[in-house]
């Protein structure tokens, strides 16, 4: 005998479909909301970088009130879900996520560069309120908001289970958007376009929470979305003066300007907010002062130089310089960014010296794999960001793989910024004592000692390290006036003058970040 349902049980069988497709969506809302976050805050860096530099400040500032916001909107969207427990808020919240996320790149134009000029803290500090604190509210209210609806859904009988299964949704969401913003976006599109595209999908979602919750504001949130959508997307900086090329990649912003005419044209490669190097673009010839030190080379004996590795890339000027010069030398650049490398061969001559060889590696990894390989010169010109050497690349351990890399008489030269003397030049007397925990001999060259430049002001400063005594090799030798042995001798600075620090930077203790942005500060 069959058992036809009773009528009471086709409208709890409905209710019961209707609940599980809420829970699904509120899932799926909280992966995605997740994602957003996590895809804003890493493009931030990007945005913010070429204004207020690729600083311990800029990524303390944006982290820091980004997590400050999460937390207001968590405990927004609890209160507000108490109050009004409709699925539609999560429409709401949704849709004033996805319009701000719209402007982020319209109203970056308007405040980076006014408030650039407030500091390297307070300038980072405000922009991050401006652009990101209102979104983080806004999407950090979506979860517990989602947690209340989710467990409603089951008549509170299983709050537990319900801010378990949010919360894992949400952690889920937020690895998954920092692997694809790092791995693919940032190296695939523009920082504009990540912008836009997380408000879409945040745009998409409230508009299904419209639907589902049958409210009628639907197409209105459409349609101003898709005006924000239409500003975000057509806001676009103007050109800066000489800018011949711009790109995007997962490390920098990469920026190649061109200024001056024949026959001193200068192009310039700057990364994030800091220039990088330069070269004239008809004759392949060095424009920076600090690139002629590669020549302290060449004042030992023999006065040649027949393995070259640079560690950065920078414009490729000083690598093609020694190709130029010893033509059978083999030149190896080891450069983070392949996308540098890449502007490199376009933009820098790079293709018209074969012997220089690129390498797309991080410099400490690839010297660890180079087996027995060893260079006559090293020189190390790799920095993150305003004034900022990685910190991996000024440490004892690394010092000492560079020595382990380099033939009997060769030379480690590296390029800091930093002063001669007061406060700023902590850095210079960190590195000179780090660095004589490996090589005997470390003397320091003053770029700006032939100018009137204030000498506690951060400067170009090139060191010279060997296991040869180098002062006598430089001072005790003659030169021609007006030659570039006598120009690169005459910034030696007095060995009773060069900075002191009782400091060694290593791999277990390294402050190097923090002395740089304290430099910046002051």
């Amino acid at each position: 005998m069959s058992r036809t349902p009773s009528k009471s049980s086709v409208p709890n069988a409905v209710e019961e479909s209707s609940a599980r497709k809420t829970r699904q969506f509120l899932g799926l809302v909280c992966f995605f909301a997740g994602a957003a976050i996590m895809v804003v805050e890493i493009s931030a860096f990007r945005l913010l970088a070429p204004y207020f530099g690729n600083t311990i400040y800029t990524s303390t500032a944006l982290i820091g009130v980004i997590l400050v916001a999460f937390s207001v909107g968590g405990y927004l969207g609890g209160h507000l879900a108490d109050r009004k427990p409709a699925l539609d808020l999560i429409g709401w919240l949704l849709a004033g996520a996805a319009v701000l996320t719209f402007f982020i790149p319209a109203l970056h134009m308007v405040f980076s560069l006014f408030l650039s000029a407030f500091g390297v803290i307070t300038g980072p500090l405000l922009i991050s309120l401006v652009l990101f604190a209102l979104p983080g509210v806004l999407l950090g209210a979506v979860s517990p908001a989602s947690v209340r609806f989710y467990s409603l859904t089951q008549k509170d009988t299983h709050v537990g289970a319900a801010a378990g299964t949010i919360s894992m949704l949400g952690s889920l969401g937020s690895f998954v958007g920092t692997f694809v913003s790092g791995f693919f976006l940032l190296s695939t599109f523009g920082v504009r376009g990540i912008f836009v595209g997380a408000g879409a999908v945040l745009l998409l979602l409230s508009v299904a929470s419209f639907i589902l919750a049958r409210n009628a504001a639907k197409m209105h949130v459409l349609v101003a979305g898709l005006i924000a959508g239409i500003v975000g997307w057509t806001s676009e900086k103007p050109p800066l003066k000489g800018l011949i090329h711009e790109r995007e990649s997962v490390y920098h912003h990469i920026s190649v300007f061109e200024e001056g005419e024949a026959p001193n044209k200068r192009r310039l490669l700057a990364l994030d907010s800091t220039q990088e190097g330069g070269i004239n673009p008809d004759t392949g010839a060095l424009i920076l002062p600090y690139q002629e030190y590669w020549k302290l080379a060449l004042l030992r004996e023999p006065a040649e130089v027949s393995t070259a590795l640079f560690i950065g890339a920078g414009a490729f000027g000083m690598p093609e310089n020694v190709s130029r010069d010893f033509p059978k030398a083999v030149v190896d650049v080891v450069e983070i960014d392949p996308q540098v490398i890449d502007v490199g061969r376009k933009f820098f001559k790079l293709d018209e010296h074969p012997r220089v060889n690129a390498h797309a590696a991080d410099a400490r990894q690839f010297l660890r794999l180079a087996g027995e390989r060893k260079w006559d010169l090293v020189f190390g010109d790799a920095y993150n960001g305003r004034h900022a050497i990685p910190s991996h690349l000024a440490t004892r351990e690394f010092f000492q793989l560079v020595a382990d890399h380099l033939e009997p008489q060769g030379v480690y030269v590296m390029n800091i910024i930093a002063a001669v003397s007061g406060p700023k030049a902590d850095l210079a007397a960190g590195m000179v004592a780090t660095l004589r925990q490996v090589f005997p001999s470390v003397e320091i060259f003053d770029v700006e000692a032939l100018s009137h430049y204030p000498r506690d002001r951060a400067r170009n400063m090139i060191i010279m390290c060997s296991r040869e005594k180098l002062r006598s090799l430089i001072t005790e030798r003659y030169v021609t006036a007006g030659s570039w042995e006598e120009r690169l001798i005459r910034t030696l600075v007095p060995a009773g003058t060069v900075p002191r620090s009782e400091v060694v930077f290593s791999d277990d203790y390294n402050p190097v970040d923090a002395i740089i942005a304290r430099g910046l500060l002051e």
